[in-house]
């Protein structure tokens, strides 16, 4: 007997496959539908891609233009300076001290007074020396009265002197007429006599008056030597008396006053002092490599230590001749003028010299990038693209730098005034980068969230 299972020898290959069909039906249509689903998909997948290479595309030239900071490259005067520091000196100050010791007695002024010259200071106790001077006046007073009757007396005796000559001169000719008349005997020997005696008494008469006249002359001369002494004694009373007094030997401004009234001082106490700081000074050192340089006229600038700006302008006023041995540098002095007096003695400065002045291109150090040892800028210019629009490029350039002035360096070569220099986001550039100023890009922002 043969199973039921076993295939029928009498049909054919095509009705044995008969039953499955509809197996393989269903699995033609899950191929279909999976075709289809890729297809969409992938079409989907197409046009994403593509509607983000457009946008990138677009916005493509925006984000390859560079924002960066442009400036103009301008000529600028540079100084060649040196700057060194000191203390200011008054060219007139004077330290008041008493010619005398003694008590205060007043003060006519005060600290910061300005006075002029001849202005009373202080007063010291006066009463002794004006004792003394007192008894000086009245010892001239009377050697002049001892003069005075000096005087008289001298005049009195040179004319009693003119009178005895008279005298003699009349007894003489009386003496020459008797002589000849007892000689040619018209006359006798007694009368001639007579005469002689008369004569002789008329002479000693002269001579004791002039002697009277050298006594008087010489009591004279006494009563003016001694009016003399009594007159300098009386100067020196006078001198005393004006020393006293303390007086402003020149024109200034009143310093500290540490005494007052009724404290005794001697001639080595300082009673204050007087500063004119209408004109100042300042000593500089001036190193040897400078000395070529250094010369009368030179102008300097004076700041003080939280002054950026300079206060004033002096010149140098004196070079020395020499150089010290220690230190090895030149003593200058500057002069300042100071009408505001916004400047004080004493007062700590910070100066500079200025040796010469030149005009100069200066870039800020932001611009600057190097390259071992060399230093480039990046200059905008302006390129054509393709399209025929005018497109701003950086062109990287060598120069070479000088000194550094703050936050600025010196250009010697490399950069022409009138160019333009960018001088920020030089890190993002290189030769022939695309660049937009930052002004402009942030035209082009505001416009777009517009």
């Amino acid at each position: 007997m043969k199973s039921s299972n076993s295939s029928n020898p009498t049909l054919k290959p095509s009705e044995q496959k008969t039953p499955q069909q509809p197996k393989s039906k269903k699995t033609r249509w899950y191929w279909w539908l999976l075709t289809l689903l890729l297809l969409i998909g992938g079409g989907v997948t197409w046009r994403l891609l593509s509607a983000g290479n457009s946008a990138s595309n677009a916005d493509a030239p925006a984000a390859q233009n560079v924002p960066v900071k442009l400036q103009q490259v301008t000529v600028t005067a540079v100084r060649d300076s040196s700057e060194f520091v000191g203390v200011l000196e008054a060219q007139q100050r004077v330290t008041l001290r008493p010619e005398m010791n003694g008590r205060i007695v007043s003060i006519s002024v005060q600290s910061g007074d300005n006075v002029s010259i001849g202005t009373s200071i202080v007063q010291l106790r006066p009463d002794r020396n004006q004792a003394q001077l007192n008894s000086a006046f009245a010892r001239i007073n009377s050697f002049k009265a001892a003069r005075s009757q000096a005087e008289a007396q001298l005049r009195a005796a040179e004319a009693e002197v003119a009178s005895a000559a008279a005298e003699v001169k009349l007894q003489e000719e009386d003496y020459k007429r008797n002589s000849f008349l007892v000689k040619e005997g018209a006359q006798a020997q007694q009368t001639l006599d007579r005469v002689i005696r008369d004569r002789d008494a008329a002479l000693a008469t002269f001579n004791a008056n002039n002697k009277r006249v050298q006594a008087a002359r010489s009591a004279l001369d006494a009563a003016n030597a001694d009016l003399s002494q009594a007159q300098a004694d009386a100067d020196v009373e006078q001198e005393n008396l004006e020393d006293t007094r303390v007086v402003a030997p020149a024109a200034g401004i009143i310093g500290d006053l540490p005494f007052k009234i009724g404290d005794y001082v001697e001639t080595s106490d300082m009673l204050t002092t007087i500063t004119q700081n209408q004109t100042l000074e300042l000593r500089l050192a001036i190193p040897i490599e400078r000395a070529a340089q250094l010369q009368v006229e030179l102008p300097v600038e004076l700041r003080t230590a939280d002054n950026a700006e300079p206060l004033v302008v002096g010149k140098i006023s004196f070079v020395s001749p020499r150089v010290d041995a220690n230190s090895q540098a030149v003593l200058a002095k500057a002069r300042f003028p100071n009408p505001q007096e916004v400047l004080r003695d004493e007062q700590f400065v910070r100066a500079r010299v200025i040796w010469n002045e030149r005009q100069r291109v200066l870039i800020p150090t932001s611009a600057i990038s190097r390259l071992g040892n060399q230093a480039f800028v990046f200059v905008a210019q302006t390129s054509k693209l393709e399209t025929g629009e005018l497109q701003q490029i950086a062109e990287q350039r060598p120069v070479k730098l000088g000194n550094i002035e703050g936050n600025y360096y010196q250009v010697f070569e490399g950069l022409q005034p009138g160019e333009t220099l960018i001088t920020s986001g030089i890190l993002n550039l290189s030769d022939g980068t695309p660049i937009m100023a930052e002004s402009e890009n942030t035209a082009s922002e505001n416009t777009a969230a517009k």
